[in-house]
């Protein structure tokens, strides 16, 4: 029960500031504007997998077809670095 408490506590106070936009954060708007499929290259994970592209050059995939469509817009948040 420590364990469970103890890494309830841990995981709480590491993702306070997860998400936050602070100053000097480049935010970056992109729509989604391209989207094809292909097949899993591995026969271990078969499915498809769904590439999108965005406006700003931005490409991404997932295993999924249900979460993004043409012209969702991605918000893209670039850390500072210290």
């Amino acid at each position: 029960m420590k364990f469970i408490l103890f890494f309830v506590l841990v995981v709480l106070t590491s993702c306070q500031d997860f998400g936050k936009i602070e100053p000097g954060d480049i935010v970056k708007k992109c729509v989604i504007d391209t989207m094809f499929v292909t097949d899993s290259p591995s026969t271990i994970e078969p499915g498809n997998r769904y590439h999108y592209g965005t406006d700003c050059g931005q490409m991404f995939v997932t295993r999924r077809n249900d979460v993004y469509r043409i012209g969702d817009t991605i918000t893209y948040v670039y850390k500072k670095t210290k």
